[in-house]
């Protein structure tokens, strides 16, 4: 009983350390630093991904040092734009994430909410003070912010409580074949809850939010669809390997690896990305 409760601990602090990753490195999680000038240090928040019709913050977050300033270069991604900067301005800003809302003091600028599904911005934040030129905050390399449609809070809560569910219950079999134990219940938990969380509730997010339920391989390019797939063909060989009496570890240690290796891939690679262009996009109705 004492093995069991630690193993079980044990998988949610893993879970939990796995989703964490994966939520900061998804493009719903604002991009957070901090950056020196010889005025003192400037702590920042840019958000990189807002609801269509809903103006971008971009966020110097206070105190900001006395004399510093700064502004934003933006254009609409995958479009034949000319550059706009929007100047950075003192006040509150406040904006949604998931089921919170938050706000910010400091200084700050909006960019104008896109209306089209998966259309992104990019763009710099300059900052200056007295003693030197304007300096982009994260050089030569720009930052991108994708709009979607709103998500309804339960289906997010509900993806979001069963994909930490069907992870726990993966780390929790891989844990329980090493001793050897009483694993083959764990596999079917694992495997049905992962359905539920990535198959069912997935697509419902990916509906709400782009309008379409898939946009994998052979509709489109997004990791994050193709690599559910990708582990959910490791738990079905397990389980396929541990039928009736067989016992088959090195499945489930297969397994246990390929959902680790799927979870530190960064949230969204080739996403639902519109182009401003062709009037077209993919993983997404536009």
């Amino acid at each position: 009983m004492l093995r069991s409760v630690i193993f079980w601990v044990l998988a949610v602090l893993i879970t939990i350390v796995c989703l964490s990753y994966q939520d900061k490195t998804g493009p719903t999680y604002p991009l957070e630093g901090k950056f020196e000038t010889n005025s003192g240090t400037v702590n920042f928040k840019f958000l990189r991904s807002e609801n269509i019709g809903t103006d971008l913050k971009i966020m110097l977050i206070d105190p900001v040092p006395e004399g510093v300033t700064g502004h934003v270069k933006y254009r609409r991604y995958k479009s034949n734009d000319d550059w706009s900067v929007a100047e950075m301005e003192s006040g509150v800003y406040e904006f949604r994430r998931r089921w919170e809302t938050e706000s910010v003091q400091g200084t700050g600028a909006e960019l104008p909410g896109l209306q089209e599904r998966a259309g992104k911005y990019e763009f710099f934040v300059f900052i200056t003070d007295h003693e030197e030129e304007p300096v982009s905050i994260t050089g030569d390399t720009p930052i991108f912010a994708r709009y979607k449609a709103s998500v309804p809070g339960w289906v997010l809560f509900i993806h979001v409580l069963v994909i930490f569910i069907s992870m726990a219950f993966a780390i929790r079999t891989v844990l329980e074949a090493l001793v050897n134990g009483n694993y083959k219940w764990m596999i079917w938990g694992t495997l049905i809850s992962f359905i539920l969380g990535g198959f069912v509730f997935g697509p419902m997010v990916q509906y709400y939010a782009f309008g379409v339920y898939w946009s994998g391989i052979p509709f489109g390019h997004d990791w994050t669809d193709n690599k559910v797939v990708v582990e959910l063909l490791f738990w079905v060989v397990a389980a396929y390997l541990n039928r009736g009496d067989r016992r088959n570890r090195w499945s489930v240690y297969f397994a246990g690896i390929a959902t680790l290796l799927v979870y530190f891939i960064p949230h969204s690679i080739f996403g639902s990305e519109y182009n401003y262009q062709t009037g077209t996009g993919h993983g997404t109705t536009g």
